[in-house]
């Protein structure tokens, strides 16, 4: 199920007409759908998968009724040739191509978990086993964003002024609504660490949406913006999850409290989460975490789109309280009577080498971006299209 799913996330970025890119976003989607349930008898997993399938399928159908409005506009699916098609609409099929256009957008709205439709994420998230919550969080949004922009950039640019507005308001709706419901997971240390990684998830999203809208008022450049900071995101995201997934081990709850004073039984694992909150927050040492929302704030401003950037900074300050809140509790005493971060192993239980090496990778690979951030830029420049 993995290798059939990521093979539909390797297959969609080489998409250069409609057919392909829709069945290749279905070959990478419908084996999530089992993976997420994967967990036999489990409630949480299989309501989680049937949420997460029925919102997929929604999409899916929204989406095949915006193709198939382009195509009957343009009476092609190569994405060139409906760009140059586009460009002449007989005016008694214009809102039929804008219908189209609009309908393709929010499908592939769904796919990256933009808000008003993100609503499946935060329980799919909690629900899944957390090594495919990852993998959802990270490949997932590649395969959406991937198709967003291969739509928007090169299938319809004549039609700019619909889908750059729209992507601008997307991208400040869904950045304000998951960092505001992941500061109020904050609000008891009860809650699951998991799902506050779901809503910061969709929060980052908006992030990502930025360069897209803000292709639209500039120049094509401004996509290497959205690579950029997709690659940062997946490398601390990852890390993140891998030390959910260690702390879940021995709290299978995974609430905030569980992460109290993890650096007094695994210091290790709590400075490499210490490092990936503040990657995510976009604060020093986790300097490719500044460099991604720099380039992304650049982008937004070279556009002109000042509004997008006052409301992304607005988000980036609330999401500091809820990042640092939680990296400080990674270093903090633990109450007392309650037990520290992570209890001690049970004599001969050791955790997994693959879940170490995950760690340590991530861990490498997020101090080494950020000792050279321009290794980010440089490939995004050089992987676009």
């Amino acid at each position: 199920l993995l290798l059939a799913s990521a093979a539909g996330a390797a297959l969609l970025p080489a998409a250069r007409d409609l057919a392909t890119l829709v069945v290749a976003l279905e070959v990478a989607s419908l084996p999530a759908f089992a993976l997420v349930g994967i967990k036999r008898g489990d409630r949480r997993s299989s309501e989680a998968a049937l949420k997460f399938f029925l919102s997929s399928v929604v999409a899916t159908a929204v989406m095949l009724l915006g193709v198939s409005f382009v195509y009957a506009t343009t009476g092609t699916m190569h994405l060139t040739e409906i760009a140059a098609r586009l460009d002449d609409v007989p005016g008694r099929f214009s809102t039929l191509a804008e219908a189209g256009v609009v309908l393709t957008l929010v499908g592939f709205a769904f796919k990256t978990a933009a808000a008003p439709f993100h609503f499946w994420v935060p329980d799919t998230y909690v629900g899944a086993p957390l090594p495919i919550a990852a993998y959802l969080s990270v490949v997932g949004k590649a395969v959406g964003f991937s198709g967003l922009v291969l739509v928007t950039v090169i299938g319809f640019p004549s039609y700019a002024d619909v889908w750059g507005p729209a992507l601008a308001v997307l991208a400040a709706l869904t950045m304000t609504v998951g960092n505001v419901a992941a500061l109020r997971q904050t609000a008891t240390r009860a809650r699951s660490a998991v799902r506050l990684l779901a809503w910061s998830s969709v929060g980052q999203a908006g992030y990502l949406l930025v360069p897209i809208a803000a292709a639209a008022y500039s120049s094509d450049e401004q996509i290497g913006s959205t690579v950029a900071y997709a690659l940062m995101y997946a490398v601390v995201n990852l890390g993140a999850f891998a030390v959910a997934a260690l702390v879940a081990r021995t709290h299978p709850g995974n609430r905030l409290s569980d992460y109290r004073g993890l650096y007094a039984t695994r210091p290790l694992a709590a400075l490499a989460m210490g490092f990936f909150l503040l990657c995510l927050a976009g604060l020093p040492p986790g300097v490719i975490g500044l460099f991604a929302k720099v380039t992304v704030f650049s982008a937004a401003v070279d556009a002109g789109l000042g509004w997008l950037a006052v409301v992304m900074a607005v988000n980036v300050v609330i999401a500091l309280y809820y990042y640092l809140r939680w990296t400080a509790a990674l270093f903090t005493a633990p109450e007392a009577g309650t037990q520290p971060g992570t209890a001690p192993q049970a004599p001969g239980h050791r955790v997994p080498a693959p879940l170490t090496l995950a760690i340590v990778l991530t861990a490498v690979a997020g101090i080494t971006l950020s000792g050279a951030p321009q290794l980010i830029l440089r490939f995004a420049a050089v992987s676009l299209f």
